[in-house]
């Protein structure tokens, strides 16, 4: 491999055999190959490409497009079916969440054995060490067992750990996004002086403002297979197209499908909360008298989405639970970026409309109609449920307070880009001024 090449990865084919029953894999084994009981399901499919020393290449594609699987084979944490994959440097990797991590452990045994995995000297790791639990700033549970970390804590120690091994090749996947803001924004940074310094940089993200701003090329993976390679704002611009073209087309199958409007459906979609209830876990705040069952991010053919264009009319549905006798119960709603800042503000009281007598026992949804006019990126919608009491001052009792009730990804689809954070409607007018001679105007000024 050339002196210049950091990475080759070389006609690499990854295929899992998948058996609708358990027998079938004894079958499999007695017939030797001379029946096949399986289905054979391709993660990546004859993969080549090549990324140079200090360079900084994007992986992107949709969930179960085999960005993971490739990561795991460059590190050599998974074998490929055939194929080849060369690595000329050291490789620093945080992938899977707690990947290399023992959780009997106390932190700082792990930062130990991961740093000497990944060829440091015990003199080394102990000239880093103090520089490395700064960076993870989890205090006194660097002596705990990593068991009993949350997935935050999990992913700040990986990262110091990574970021602080000197590697010549450093490879992250979407484990940052369990971080919280105000971490990720450290992490960009040190990524980025990294970078400067000639460290070579594989990244997967969902986030194509990131993916951007951090490189210089990037990889569009679809079903296992390259579909597009080359500089970073090209291949995001197809990876909008491809999934523009998609959902239209799904989304035309189902209106043409069927028209009629079956309310049992309906209603049957307001309790399929199971991702709602999965995200709503990060630090969910509720007392009891009413609480969110679902919310959901719909389009104007009431399908849940989570990927939309900029301008797209939008519907929020918020399906609520009243558990006490309520008199008048407020909802609002919070957009925030990726960095955790409120970008769009809505509630009841603003629109007027506060839910009114509402019963126990009774589930209600409520339907919040917008559009989409925010700059490309990713964004969490928080819900809350809460009983005015004195609105002028903001005095409200929290019901449930969900900060992650949502989270979308806004594309740019067709439109021109935006170079602020919100759009709003604007009428623009253009005017002739007949007297163009200024000093005329001046003159009339002063006799005035």
């Amino acid at each position: 491999m050339s002196s210049d090449i950091a990475i080759r990865v070389k006609n690499v084919c990854k295929h899992y055999q998948i058996y609708d029953k358990p027998q079938d894999r004894l079958k499999q084994t007695l017939w030797r190959g001379k029946k096949q009981f399986y289905k054979e399901f391709k993660a990546l499919d004859d993969i080549s490409f090549e990324v140079k020393k200090g360079e900084t290449v994007g992986i992107i594609g949709r969930n179960g497009s085999g960005k993971s699987t490739l990561l795991q084979i460059i590190c050599g944490t998974l074998a490929p079916t055939s194929g080849t994959v060369e690595v000329n440097g050291r490789v620093a990797a945080l992938l899977e969440l707690g990947a290399g991590f023992n959780p009997e452990f106390t932190g700082k045994e792990n930062v130990y054995m991961n740093a000497t995995i990944l060829g440091l000297s015990k003199e080394k790791i102990d000239a880093k060490y103090d520089e490395i639990v700064s960076f993870a700033d989890i205090g006194n549970f660097i002596e705990q067992p990593v068991k009993t970390y949350s997935s935050g804590m999990f992913v700040r120690l990986a990262f110091a750990v990574v970021v602080h091994v000197d590697a010549d090749i450093l490879i992250v996947d979407e484990a940052l996004s369990v971080g919280d803001a105000f971490f990720t924004q450290k992490c960009m940074v040190q990524i980025q002086k990294l970078i400067e310094s000639g460290v070579t940089l594989l990244f997967v993200s969902h986030d194509s403002n990131t993916v951007k701003s951090l490189c210089s090329s990037a990889v569009l993976l679809d079903h296992g297979v390259i579909t597009s390679k080359g500089e970073t704002n090209t291949v995001v611009e197809q990876y909008y197209g491809d999934s523009v073209r998609k959902q239209r087309d799904i989304s035309e199958l189902s209106t043409n499908s069927s028209q009629a409007i079956n309310h049992a459906a309906i209603t049957a979609s307001l309790y399929k909360n199971e991702k709602f209830l999965q995200r709503a876990k990060f630090q969910r705040l509720q007392n009891g008298k009413a609480e969110f069952i679902n919310v959901q991010l719909l389009d104007e053919n009431r399908h849940e989405v989570d990927q939309v264009n900029f301008g797209q009319p939008v519907i929020l549905r918020m399906v609520v639970r009243v558990n006490s006798a309520l008199p008048l119960l407020g909802l609002a709603y919070h957009i925030r970026d990726r960095n955790g800042f409120d970008l769009v503000y809505s509630d009841t009281g603003i629109e007027k409309n506060h839910m009114n007598n509402t019963h126990i026992g009774s589930s209600y949804f409520i339907d919040w109609t917008f559009k989409v006019a925010l700059r490309e990126g990713e964004y969490t919608i928080s819900a809350m449920l809460s009983i005015p009491i004195d609105l002028k001052v903001g005095q409200v009792e929290i019901c449930d307070f969900v900060p992650i009730a949502v989270q979308m990804n806004v594309w740019r689809d067709e439109s021109l880009p935006i170079y602020g954070a919100v759009y709003w409607p604007n009428n623009v007018i253009c005017n002739l001024i007949k007297n163009t001679d200024p000093t005329l105007v001046l003159d009339k000024e002063e006799d005035t």
